[in-house]
């Protein structure tokens, strides 16, 4: 086995291009209204599509009895992105391009689900915050290496930014995922089945629904915002939404001492202070840190099926794209670029409520009367 055929390197380059499957729409939004005549908040509903197909994938998986081994399905998710990025670049109305979002939209989910639980079944436990945190980090650096490459080219022409990023990314992650030895295929009966039902998985998912909602707005409406309330080029807002994301890194490789012992308070405590964040639109560095947080409490909570309660989360994320385009963009239309904040803030702390039942209570104490002397 080569070094780059190594988990660490291979889930990078996955979730890297999962990611870079996603943020190609924002500094290109205003452009792909203008072309087919449609309003920006409708525009961002491209992220609503892709967000259902990637959601559905990811509860057919963790739903599923049988599934292929994580190999064949990270191979299969690659593909799609490659092949729903060209197709955005060559679509020729918006309906054609809505279609092609949803074929993007399903090896995202497959990428983001199986990237993630991949990093906890081909490691050993020591080794596991490491590689996760790698896995994760390929998120943020696609914003940081993709978007001033998507800037550079949506200023000659929107159509050159599927291609020059997500297509590229994804072919190549199709070839490293190919290094790897094959997996076994999964089966499974019983009770271990019905893993993804469990009223743990459910509040985890519930939580992760909500913050990624607000997240998925921030991530489909930034780019409209710099460009159209401080009227910057295309080049210029993807340069500043990618060295927002620089600030994601650190908080990452930060969080490795944390998943090994990760809590429902420490989920809870970051979604909280992401929340906040938002309202300034600019302190993003609790994000990657979340996710890394989140991804270990969640592979934890079903060790058995990491695959199954992944594609919860994933499904959550996806689901989140699809509920933040559409909020952010009922925002977006009612009350502006303020409004829009106000209703991030709202959904992280619809998320912190989701995740208080899984804290730790403290035990009643109770006082019983003195024995009464005879």
């Amino acid at each position: 086995m080569t070094r780059l055929s190594q988990p660490a390197p291979v889930l990078f380059l996955c979730l890297f291009a999962s990611q870079a499957g996603m943020l190609v729409l924002s500094p290109i939004l205003p452009d792909v209204a203008r072309e087919f005549g449609v309003s920006t908040a409708t525009a961002g509903q491209l992220r609503s599509i892709s967000g259902a197909a990637g959601g559905l994938t990811a509860i057919l998986l963790a739903v599923a009895p049988r599934r292929p081994g994580a190999r064949e399905l990270l191979s299969a998710g690659a593909a799609l992105v490659a092949t729903g990025s060209v197709l955005s670049a060559a679509a020729p109305s918006f309906a054609f391009l809505a279609a092609a979002q949803g074929v993007l939209g399903i090896g995202i989910g497959l990428l983001v689900a199986v990237g993630i639980a991949a990093a906890g079944e081909w490691t050993a436990p020591a080794r596991r915050p490491h590689v996760l945190a790698w896995a994760i980090a390929g998120m943020p650096a696609a914003w940081i290496v993709g978007m001033p490459v998507v800037g550079a080219v949506a200023g000659l022409d929107w159509r050159a930014a599927p291609l020059a990023v997500p297509a590229v990314v994804g072919v190549a992650a199709a070839v490293l995922v190919r290094m790897r030895p094959a997996d076994r295929p999964t089966h499974r009966t019983g009770e271990a089945a019905g893993s993804w039902r469990r009223p743990e998985v459910a509040r985890f998912t519930a939580g992760e629904l909500l913050a990624n909602a607000a997240w998925a707005s921030v991530l489909t409406y930034g780019g409209a915002l710099l460009l159209e309330s401080y009227a910057l080029t295309p080049a210029v807002a993807a340069l500043g939404l990618g060295a927002m994301a620089v600030a994601m890194l650190p908080g990452t490789f930060l969080a490795r001492r944390h998943a090994a012992r990760a809590t429902p308070a420490l989920l809870t405590a970051l979604t909280g202070f992401q929340g906040g964040a938002v309202l300034v639109l600019g302190a993003v560095r609790p994000a990657a840190g979340l996710s890394m947080v989140a991804s270990a409490l969640g592979m934890d909570t079903v060790p058995e099926d990491k695959i199954a309660v992944m594609s919860m989360r994933a499904a959550a994320n996806q689901f989140g794209y699809l509920l933040g385009a559409a909020a952010g963009g009922l925002a977006l239309a009612l009350a502006g670029f303020t409004g829009l904040g106000a209703a991030l803030a709202a959904m992280f702390a619809a998320a912190v409520l989701a995740h208080l039942p899984a804290l730790p209570r403290r035990p009643r104490v109770t006082t019983r009367p003195a024995l009464a002397r005879r």
